[in-house]
């Protein structure tokens, strides 16, 4: 008699584990809702949820209305940020709490993998890239640190898995995004409406089994991060950096036309355009040029503070981000600021080409003088952003971006591990010349009063 054939459908897998779980945790693992969102805090013991709900799912897959009932058709997913933390938090647990007699194989190769006797299947795969996420059909799925992921990874990637069987979902995260899929799939979990879905808040106080409590790390973090790590709430007044974001900044009530892009990741990609006849003349131009991972970044603010133009884009040619440099500039007049750490043509170029170029090199001390530039305009109001979901890559970046302080007293700005700031740093640009293009528009307002000759320059 093969292994497999110890456990037919109908019999679970044993001995079953014996867990330790607080009621919050219990209350999810009884849900057979088909999407459950768990927004809780760091050490809330939501990852510990996630690796019981794939054990017990695992061992009696009949048991739940979603997925098939035969275990040798199961397949389930957990999907993370990134490997470290799918390796670390999913496949560990989940093997680690098993008996060892349950498992028929397992590899420790990208994917990771865990086969059982019964002929359920665990993959643990990432969302850092999305190309991976491919296959026939998942029956259930554990995304962990959901937030951090793009709506459309969600689905354009993972919902059409669920099809095949009729499958399920459990989302484990902290907030990271004020306005995103994630948050409003747990207020369809707070809403009879959506009878689909249930959600739960949980803070890091709500895990009776830690040895510390959460609490005595209040004044001990900065406010912004005790809020989203312990609480599991994302905070009004904006990060660590740029403060009181939706106050002070994301306050634009017009319009702008949206062309937003297909990009497989999930990221947004695309335009943000706002119409030239609106737009207080002349404009500066920030433009933050691609890493290797990261994305090009246009972003132009007139002489008012507000911003008139965002694109996002990735995988361009030299060529080609030339020729949309050209055309913005072309479109809106005024300077370009671009960044010029790397050595290529187009800032030559584009001077040759009559494009009005003051480029920037960008260094740590530079750096710190365009982010504290810009932190300064954003407290005291004078730059304007409309709030729109197109923009909230920008409000992310702004909200996420970090400042490290080294003994010696030397500040450093920088994106978080496995995100972006190109969006800040290009809007940096641009901004560090508003006092020079809203000088300009006073002078030209002054020429165009009685006498003036109706010339202008920058």
């Amino acid at each position: 008699m093969s292994s497999v054939d110890t456990a037919p459908r109908g019999t679970p897998l044993v001995p079953r584990p014996q867990y330790s779980v607080h009621e919050k945790q219990r209350e999810v693992l009884e849900s057979d809702v088909r999407y459950r969102v768990c927004r809780w805090g760091r050490r809330a013991g939501k990852n510990v949820t996630g690796a019981i709900d794939v054990v017990e799912y695992a061992r009696q897959p009949w048991a739940s209305q979603w997925g098939p009932d035969e275990p040798r058709k199961v397949l389930i997913w957990w999907v993370g940020p990134t490997y470290d933390q799918a390796n670390k938090h999913g496949y560990d647990k989940v093997k680690s709490a098993v008996p060892n007699a349950w498992i028929e194989d397992y590899g420790e190769s990208k994917p990771r993998f865990i086969e059982f006797i019964n002929g359920v299947r665990v993959e643990f795969r990432t969302f850092d890239r999305p190309e991976s996420l491919q296959g026939e059909g998942v029956d259930r799925i554990v995304l962990d640190e959901a937030d951090q992921m793009r709506e459309g990874i969600w689905y354009g990637d993972l919902e059409p898995m669920l099809l095949d069987s009729q499958g399920c979902a459990l989302f484990i995260s902290k907030p990271y995004r004020p306005r995103s899929w994630f948050h409003r799939f747990y207020d369809y979990g707070q809403s009879s409406d959506y009878p689909e879905y249930a959600s739960w808040h949980a803070t890091s106080a709500d895990n009776p089994f830690l040895a510390e409590n959460p609490e005595d790390k209040r004044g001990t973090v900065p406010p912004h991060l005790f809020e989203r790590e312990y609480l599991a709430e994302l905070p009004d007044d904006g990060g660590q950096v740029f403060r009181e974001l939706d106050d002070q900044l994301f306050t634009g009530a017009y319009d702008v036309d949206v062309n937003q892009e297909y990009d497989p990741s999930g990221e947004f990609t695309g335009e943000v355009r706002r119409p030239v006849d609106a737009v207080t003349r002349p404009v500066a131009i920030g433009a933050d040029f691609a890493r290797s991972r990261d994305y090009r970044v246009t972003i132009a603010v007139d002489a008012a503070g507000e911003l008139a133009y965002y694109h996002r884009g990735r995988n361009e040619s030299w060529d080609g981000i030339e020729d949309h440099l050209r055309g913005v500039y072309n479109t809106y007049g005024g300077i370009l600021v671009p960044d010029a750490s790397r050595d290529n043509k187009i800032v030559s170029d584009l001077a040759g080409a009559g494009v009005n170029v003051d480029p920037v090199s960008f260094s740590p001390k530079t750096k710190k003088q365009l982010i504290e530039t810009l932190a300064t305009l954003v407290e005291t109001g004078d730059l304007v952003v409309p709030d729109i979901e197109a923009l909230d890559q920008l409000h992310l970046e702004l909200r996420q971006l970090q400042e490290d302080v080294s003994d010696g007293g030397y500040t450093k700005y920088h994106a978080p591990d496995n995100g972006h700031d190109d969006s800040v740093d290009g809007y940096a640009l641009a901004v560090s010349k508003l006092d020079d293009i809203a000088a300009v528009a006073q002078r030209q307002a002054n020429r165009d009063g009685e006498g003036s000759t109706g010339v202008s320059y920058l």
